[in-house]
């Protein structure tokens, strides 16, 4: 995939050349290339307007952000053409973060690296370019933490001091563009180190306003974890946040994603602290009772982890859901002549509960019965 997608790179180059204008590969491609990483899309600079650039390739979508820019799907790879607005190659390079992204490609496969960018993927450092990208975007702050967990870089010491100075800044970086590279450094393959890293700048006690952790922490739990609500989870369960709803809705994700990491949290926390009982097994139900077991294990040897222990559990229950009580909430309110109302939903719970607690058996009569001894007695 790689070499074809440099390919594909390097003809789109000769396309926009033989109608007369400069054109080079740059930014992630050119670094993971470097790297020897897959390439996934491909970033192109040229000296041709967007008019151009959109008459040489009509297939393109010309998108008006900040950054003007063409878009397009070509075999399967998504590339992105932006103006070089006059400036020459080497002015466009000057102006991105790091130096590894500041390495563009040619036509003909020559390189330009003025930053020795190459030279420091071969050492494993990260370096900037210039201290005021991070003013420019604080994000960048986060990013170095994703390029140390993805590309195992190490960030020079003028890279960590403007980092530690300037993370301030980060108040003004909109929540959302903070939780999209907060869940990419979360899904990376060696997410912890580049938590420890924000931990020790002191970033994540700006942005998490609750830590409370040790001064040496260890986040490999998170690499372990197999889904991102998981790894959310561990993360906040690590740095002590108390209030994960609130932690989560900050970075704008979206409502029903958070409900179901806030369920995660409240289980996974229930059984580090204790064995499962009835009750939170029924509640919990298959699925989050399997990934709260998971997740609590992956921070405590002594909770077992098993799928199979869980499912054992939740099938030797009574019943797994209302649906499975033998009784139907209409035939209850016909059966004691009485219009449904706020008093059958309290009924009902109450019935689930003397079911799950082995209290009464599941069987029609026998739960008609109390339900009509259980009305008499309010």
């Amino acid at each position: 995939m790689k070499k074809s997608t440099l390919q594909l790179g390097y003809a789109l180059l000769n396309t926009i050349g033989d109608n007369g204008h400069e054109a080079y590969i740059v930014g992630g491609a050119v670094r993971d290339t470097f790297m020897e990483k897959e390439l996934v899309d491909l970033d192109i600079v040229t000296s041709a307007d967007m008019s151009e650039i959109i008459a040489i390739f009509p297939q393109a979508t010309a998108i008006h952000t900040t950054v003007p820019l063409a878009s397009m799907v070509m075999n399967g790879v998504h590339v992105e053409i932006s103006e070089l607005n006059g400036q020459p190659i080497v002015e466009n390079l000057a102006f991105r973060d790091f130096t590894v992204n500041a390495i563009a490609l040619n036509a003909e496969g020559e390189k330009i690296d003025p930053f020795l960018g190459e030279q420091d993927i071969q050492a494993g450092v990260l370096r900037l370019i210039d201290p005021v990208a991070i003013t420019r975007d604080p994000l960048r702050i986060l990013r170095v933490a994703r390029f140390m967990a993805v590309y195992n870089l190490r960030p020079d010491q003028k890279l960590n001091d403007t980092c530690e100075v300037k993370q301030k800044l980060l108040h003004e970086v909109s929540p959302e563009r903070i939780g999209q590279e907060m869940n990419r450094l979360l899904s990376s393959d060696d997410a912890s180190k580049g938590l420890i890293w924000l931990w020790r700048r002191g970033v994540i006690a700006e942005l998490f306003s609750g830590t409370r952790m040790s001064p040496s922490p260890s986040f490999a739990a998170v690499a372990e974890a197999e889904t991102l609500s998981e790894k959310w989870v561990i993360f906040l369960y690590m740095i002590g946040e108390r209030d994960v709803r609130e932690s989560l809705r900050k970075w704008r994700l979206s409502k029903k994603w958070i409900k179901n990491a806030e369920r995660l949290f409240f289980y996974m926390k229930k059984r580090l602290s204790s064995v499962w009982s009835k009750h939170s097994l029924y509640h919990a139900g298959v699925a989050l009772a399997v990934q709260a077991e998971r997740t609590a294990h992956m921070l405590s040897d002594t909770v077992p982890g098993g799928k199979l222990d869980v499912e054992r559990l939740i099938a030797s229950l009574p019943i797994q859901s209302r649906q499975e009580i033998a009784v139907h909430p209409l035939e209850v309110s016909s059966y004691l002549n009485k219009e449904p109302g706020e008093w059958l939903g309290k009924i009902l719970h109450e019935l689930e509960i003397a079911i799950i607690d082995e209290r009464i058996s599941n069987e029609r009569e026998a739960l008609l019965a109390w339900v009509k001894e259980r009305l008499y007695e309010t």
